[in-house]
């Protein structure tokens, strides 16, 4: 049960990986410029900071400094280079938690904004993509594609725990009550 406890964390860590990573391209396509050499986009330095100032994010001059130093001389800097750089970037994580909570993006909240969430709830609610309280086969299944069919199947028969066919919040939280 630990193994998959530990293998619904990962699903749950890649897919928060995903989420940062498609914010981070959905800005990088907002600061880009159409000017392509050899199939590479450039992402505009001063594009870049002016986005992020207009929902009052001040890049710190540390920050603006690793930024400069990625930039060519026409301060553009790689569609790739950008990319990476924003993972580790407290100012690109500050502007999109804030288009998130803001809705400026087509992107659904996975979590509510009040109070805190425990990780169970947290992953429930990733892995519930029609926000219905339940997690039908179909999501478990997909949520969990990284596991062998056979796990699969054990690990849903085993938190379904009222054979209904979909599990509700308190049959997966026992999956993370189970020591």
């Amino acid at each position: 049960l630990l193994q998959e406890t530990m293998a619904v964390f990962s699903a749950v860590k890649n897919k928060k990986n995903r989420k940062l990573r498609e914010g981070i391209e959905e800005l990088a396509n907002k600061c880009g410029n159409s000017e392509e050499d050899a199939g590479v986009q450039f992402i505009d330095v001063n594009l870049l900071v002016t986005s992020l100032g207009k929902l009052n994010i001040t890049v710190e001059e540390k920050e603006l400094a690793k930024i400069n130093k990625m930039a060519d001389k026409n301060k553009k800097i790689s569609k790739e280079t950008f990319v990476e750089y924003g993972k580790h970037s407290k100012a690109i994580k500050e502007y999109l938690e804030k288009v998130e909570r803001e809705g400026h993006t087509n992107r659904r909240h996975s979590m509510p904004d009040t109070g805190k969430v425990d990780k169970a709830t947290a992953a429930f609610q990733a892995i519930d993509k029609d926000k219905s309280g339940f997690v039908d086969r179909e999501e478990f299944l997909k949520f969990t594609s990284n596991l062998p069919k056979e796990k699969q199947e054990k690990l849903l028969k085993n938190l379904d725990k009222d054979g209904d066919g979909r599990i509700d919040l308190e049959e997966f939280k026992t999956m993370f009550q189970k020591k």
